[in-house]
């Protein structure tokens, strides 16, 4: 009995270990957060100063809130710095891609389209148009959703990453009017995304709306658009304290966002065959002001003394995404109902990169990561465009981004009308 005891009592101690170690990693020592106003490592170097003989974390540098509050720089910074570009990236090709598509559907069209719908297929999506609603006017529609993620090796929070995994959807209505070669019309978009970045278990929550003008000039061979517009997102952010392992959150923090964009397409057609090449250029910034994270109380008592916390405050920023594109796309006509196409394009691309806050101390131990740094990339995708004369008109089209470092995206754009 003794001896069942015995094993009994050693797996539980082993079982409490391997819990109290996992802890460890995951918190500091006493649970104390990172900007401790008494132990934290925000106190400065009287914090940080070796003790030799003892392996101990909080013996080892005095921070009791454990070496993660010490040596992460990536963990310790605010999502906005690490994906703030990304979002301004995303949001270019949802708000931009919309207003192209129908610029492209538009400098095409003729009045022996079928249910007077008009299409068109590019890099940026589909676009959907329903012409001559009215005194001339057109009104179109476009939808689209991307899932996309950054795959840099992440280890643990002390060596830095900024692998994260988000989404997006966009949803854009328009109105525009031809004047002969020449159309002129507004574009308003509702945008959001949800990024969650693994280095802090952070998220980033992203929503707005931005309502923009836009010129198409059809000159015969070739096709010119241009536009701009600005709107406003919402952003709302939380990332763990890795001392305490509570919440940092900043809620409702208002970005004002501003875009143009500029594109030369042409047509040729061989056959069923239509090729359109093109050659863009967008631009997209999101002007995020300067905020503060709020951090919760750590509720721990250290000795004599209670323990509170400081927020921290975070800079300022304007993430920018420039981007500029060569493409084609190549369309089979198959007698009106059913039209495949493919489209490939070449994007070089300026987006502000991945930043993290200066570690408190230099971690001889682990050597940090880089953070990943945009560069030029190549799309690819189809889909098909359906059009039942005058009872249904719909298309759905696939993208997907690939040689991007450390990244890749999947897109769907589809819409559907209805004629009763």
């Amino acid at each position: 009995m003794n001896f069942i005891k015995n094993i009994l009592m050693l797996v539980a101690l082993t079982i409490g270990l391997l819990v109290l170690s996992n802890r460890s990693f995951a918190a500091g020592d006493y649970g104390l957060s990172c900007t401790n106003e008494a132990y934290g490592v925000n106190l400065g170097s009287d914090y940080l100063q070796k003790t030799a003989g003892t392996d101990r974390a909080f013996d080892a540098y005095g921070v009791y809130a454990g070496l993660d509050c010490a040596y992460a720089g990536g963990g310790r910074t605010n999502s906005s710095a690490i994906v703030g570009g990304e979002i301004a990236r995303s949001a270019a090709n949802a708000v931009v891609g919309a207003v192209s598509g129908r610029l492209s559907a538009a400098m095409t069209m003729n009045s022996d389209t079928a249910a007077h719908m008009s299409y068109s297929a590019n890099g940026g999506g589909i676009g959907m148009a329903a012409n001559h609603v009215m005194g001339g006017l057109s009104l179109w529609t476009n939808f689209a959703s991307s899932d996309f993620e950054n795959d840099q090796a992440f280890s643990n929070v002390q060596t830095d990453s900024n692998a994260f995994d988000g989404d997006s959807t966009a949803v854009t209505l328009g109105l525009d009017k031809r004047f002969g070669n020449l159309v002129v019309g507004l574009a308003y978009t509702s945008f959001d995304s949800d990024i969650t970045v693994k280095v802090n278990d952070g998220t980033i929550k992203t929503e707005g709306e931005t309502l923009g003008f836009y010129v198409g000039l059809n000159t015969g061979p070739l096709q010119l658009s241009l536009g701009a517009g600005q709107g406003e997102y919402e952003i709302d952010t939380a990332r763990r304290d890795l001392g305490s392992d509570a919440t940092i959150s900043a809620d409702d923090v208002t970005a004002d966002v501003t875009f143009y964009h500029l594109g030369l397409s042409g047509e040729l057609n061989r056959g069923k065959l239509t090729f359109r090449p093109r050659v863009a250029y967008r631009n997209f910034d999101l002007d995020l002001p300067a905020f503060t994270d709020i951090v919760p109380n750590d509720s721990n008592t250290l000795a004599t003394d209670t323990l509170t916390t400081a927020d921290e405050s975070v800079a300022g920023k304007t993430y920018s995404s420039d981007m500029s594109e060569a493409g084609l796309s190549i369309a089979l006509g198959t007698g009106n109902k059913l039209i495949p196409y493919i489209d490939v394009s070449y994007v070089n691309e300026e987006t502000t990169s991945a930043a993290y806050n200066v570690e408190a101390t230099a971690d001889s131990a682990t050597a940090d990561l880089d953070a990943s740094a945009p560069d030029g990339y190549i799309t690819y995708g189809g889909g098909l465009i359906l059009n039942l004369k005058g009872k249904m008109s719909g298309y759905v089209s696939i993208t997907e981004t690939t040689t991007r470092t450390d990244y890749s995206e999947t897109s769907i754009s589809g819409s559907l009308k209805i004629k009763f």
